[in-house]
């Protein structure tokens, strides 16, 4: 009977891997969250959206800010290792600047902006893809834009009883402790990565190909390669 195959590193799904073949006998690879999609097969219509140009615009400021949270988690967390309470909320806030700057662009605001969306992309999420976004905007919505008292972990805060110096009973709240650091475990962390650069690779393709459009609206300068 043949053995499972051992579980990719960070759990990596088998179609996030991928191989182009270049010519015989040479190609490059790699790992993607989804394929770069081709704005050139997006409707026209979408293309001269003059308000989803702005949002993902917007948006390109949004996930640069994710990146970089990215890179601060990677430069000052291990996560196997023992940190003190101000290291862990130092994390945490990096945490924070990560998912709450992923799902910004998929949140609705004012303006007449519209939210960002995959499909408008032209990108098709796989199950594991689809479940991994929505687990971030879920976290975003319960956890950290709002405090949602049955997604937030803490320990019931403590009456505490005992009598002054005359004798006269008194109480004091021991308030709760309240779990700190990062709520993404380390492969979590790993595969939001993959998926942070990609649905910025896949704004920045699409800008490209829309702006076109709206060159007169745009300030504008000539480039001289001589």
């Amino acid at each position: 009977m043949d053995e499972p195959a051992p579980p990719h590193l960070y759990g990596f799904p088998d179609d996030w891997f991928y191989y182009l073949p270049t010519g015989d006998g040479s190609g490059y690879g790699g790992i993607r969250a989804f394929p770069l999609p081709n704005p050139s097969k997006l409707p026209t219509e979408r293309l001269k959206d003059y308000a989803l140009f702005q949002r993902l615009l917007l948006s390109l400021r949004d996930f640069a800010h994710a990146r970089s949270a990215i890179t601060f988690v990677r430069e000052d967390v291990d996560f196997k290792a023992t940190y003190n309470l101000a290291e862990l909320r130092r994390f945490q806030c990096y945490e924070t600047t990560l998912i709450v700057s992923y799902c910004r662009p998929f949140s609705e605001s004012s303006g007449g902006i519209p939210r960002l969306s995959y499909k408008t992309l032209g990108v098709k999420l796989s199950p594991f893809v689809r479940a991994l976004h929505e687990n971030l905007i879920d976290k975003r919505n319960r956890i950290f834009a709002h405090s949602d008292v049955s997604h937030v972990e803490y320990s019931m805060p403590v009456v505490m009883h005992s009598n002054d110096q005359q004798g006269q009973p008194f109480t004091v709240l021991f308030p709760p402790r309240f779990r700190e650091g990062t709520l993404l475990t380390e492969a979590e962390f790993e595969q939001v990565s993959v998926l942070v650069n990609d649905v910025s690779n896949a704004v920045m393709h699409t800008v490209q190909a829309m702006h076109g459009y709206f060159a007169d609206r745009l300030p504008s300068t000539k480039l001289d390669f001589g």
